[in-house]
């Protein structure tokens, strides 16, 4: 067994106080946490059965029960907070935290920090400073509701107030920290109010990944890499650390407070599948690494679960095209993120040959068109050459994309035939019942009217000449958000609604702010939700944590 004793720098203070009343003191050039010997692991321990504790930091809970603890441990760190995810709001959290004057250490399983917070373009603020100097005005509850609306009042509006209350703060707190921004400010792409404020060269990447770690070198932070935490630690009902798997081993983090930040379960197939997605045709957009750790850790002590109701960032494809690529695909007409899978001109059915819904949901939010296929057993989009021609293969590289696909489909997804009956044929559907269904939809284009549900007229294209076309549709998963209840103060709720003491989950770990549908109309909420609760983690571990 191995023991680190890192050097530790003696702190200067610098007084700051948060809008919670909370003073903190920033600690420039704070060294590391101390690593101690141990001979043997620590046993995670508590109560046994369901007994109720007291928590001085936060009300009676239920204590939960710990794992078995790993049989050989060959190294031991000891620290206050153990932050576990390197990501965009662990970035925050860490960086909050030690202008806090808090003892840390970063865990990060992969070998860079940023995680998919590097494929963010913006974040969301009101009432910033610079939104002021453009005379953009937007209240809260102009968002508030907006946002409810479109999520069918499901979400706690507190958790949008805290966020709409304190974005313009963070973007002024970033801005500290050396976050660049390009000085635009507008409603990204059609979304509902100008709220997307721009990083430089419109790339997180650049804009706030690399100044956040310049930022952590700075304050000399501990960060850990290719070391992934596996379990937690409890001691009488509440976090006392966790393990982790890394160079040097089987790992003991010794924590009196855990920021979970692994960026949630958008990379792990299983779990998506769980969450209820058919995952038979899935191509995962996202960072592999955002694997469900933290989920997994959490529930195993007792973490009340939130992946039924969680929301997700999803997008129809057809696997017979070439995987969309993050940026460079967004646009492209054939497999991009307005393509032939995202509806508009076309007709979608199921396995029952059934029109189950308007097919231009992608007007209304990019990211809702999957919600109501997502029960179905299959899902399907019908064109013809017409359609084709005149919607999505609109030059010779996009027709060349398509004609290449449809004569390598290795998937059986993607079929041309002669007539409406033999696509039915090709995937075995109901011939009579598919021909009625098309039927009924040009009868309905020809009167110029969707008197079924309602799509608008300029989309409604009969499907009559052939050639025609059908694929049936998988899903680009590009991340979640949410997994783990959290209360506002992003502490973990165990199945009573009650804080698990010292644990936090934040970013996509422990998003509340939506439920089932992600509105992405809202722009750049989910990165302003990054950084809000990395920095409100930070803040309340400091106050937990203080004698």
């Amino acid at each position: 067994m191995t023991t680190r004793n890192p050097n530790r720098q003696n702190p200067s203070s610098q007084p700051e106080t948060t809008g919670t009343g909370l003073t903190r003191r920033a600690f420039l050039g704070f060294g590391a946490a101390t690593a101690v010997a141990a001979g043997v692991g620590m046993a995670a321990c508590s109560p046994s059965g369901k007994e109720a504790q007291t928590d001085p930091k936060g009300g009676e809970g239920t204590a939960p029960q710990g794992p078995v603890a790993p049989s050989r441990i060959d190294a031991t760190y000891d620290t206050d907070l153990l932050i576990v995810g390197g990501g965009g709001s662990g970035l925050s959290c860490a960086v909050q935290a030690s202008l806090n004057g808090t003892d840390l250490i970063v865990l990060e399983k992969n070998t860079i920090l940023g995680g998919n917070a590097n494929f963010v373009e913006g974040m969301f603020a009101i009432d910033s400073q610079m939104a002021a100097e453009q005379g953009i005005h937007v209240t809260t509850a102009q968002i508030v509701e907006d946002e409810l609306v479109r999520g069918q009042h499901r979400q706690n509006a507190a958790f949008w107030v805290d966020l709409c209350e304190k974005s313009a703060g963070n973007i002024e707190w970033c801005l500290e920290q050396g976050v660049l921004y390009n000085g635009v400010i507008d409603n990204y792409h059609g979304g509902l109010h100008p709220t997307f404020h721009w990083f430089k060269d419109g790339k997180s990447s650049v804009g706030y990944v690399e100044p956040m770690v310049d930022r952590v070198a700075q304050l000399g932070i501990d960060v850990h890499f290719d070391t992934a935490a596996f379990q937690l630690i409890v001691e009488d009902g509440t976090i006392a650390g966790a393990y982790a798997k890394g160079a040097e081993g089987t790992v003991q983090y010794n924590a009196k407070a855990v920021v979970l930040a692994t960026g949630g379960f958008g990379g792990n197939p299983e779990l998506i599948e769980k969450q209820g997605w058919n995952i038979e045709h899935l191509f995962v957009v996202g960072s592999p690494n955002a694997a469900g750790d933290a989920y997994k850790m959490a529930l195993e002590i007792g973490a009340k679960d939130f992946i039924s109701d969680s929301a997700q960032s999803i997008l129809y494809m057809i696997p017979a095209f070439p995987n969309i690529d993050f940026h460079n695909d967004a646009l492209n007409p054939i497999n991009g993120y307005f393509g032939i899978a995202a509806g508009g001109p076309v007709l979608w059915v199921n396995e029952k040959c059934e029109r189950f819904t308007r097919e231009n949901l992608t007007d209304d939010n990019l990211v809702l068109q999957c919600i109501p296929g997502r029960d179905n057993r299959a899902n399907y989009t019908v064109f013809d050459q017409a359609i084709l021609d005149g919607y999505f293969a609109v030059d010779e590289a996009t027709r060349a994309m398509f004609e290449d696909s449809l004569a390598n489909d290795s998937t059986g997804t993607l079929v041309k035939a002669d007539s409406i009956e033999g696509l039915a044929q090709a995937f075995g559907l109901d011939p009579a019942a598919f021909t009625a269904t098309v039927g009924r939809y040009n009868e309905l284009c020809a009167a110029g009217s969707d008197d079924d549900l309602g799509k608008p007229a300029d989309k409604m294209i009969a499907i009559e000449n052939g050639p025609f076309y059908m694929a049936q549709m998988g899903y680009s998963f590009f991340f979640e958000v949410g997994g783990i209840t959290t209360d506002k103060e992003r502490r973990v709720l165990d199945n009573d609604g009650q804080p698990i003491g010292g644990l936090y989950a934040i970013g996509n770990d422990g998003n509340m702010n939506y439920r089932h549908v992600y509105t992405i109309n809202m722009p750049g909420t989910a990165m302003g939700n990054q950084v809000n609760s990395g920095r409100e983690a930070a803040n309340h571990a400091a106050e937990y944590l203080r004698p």
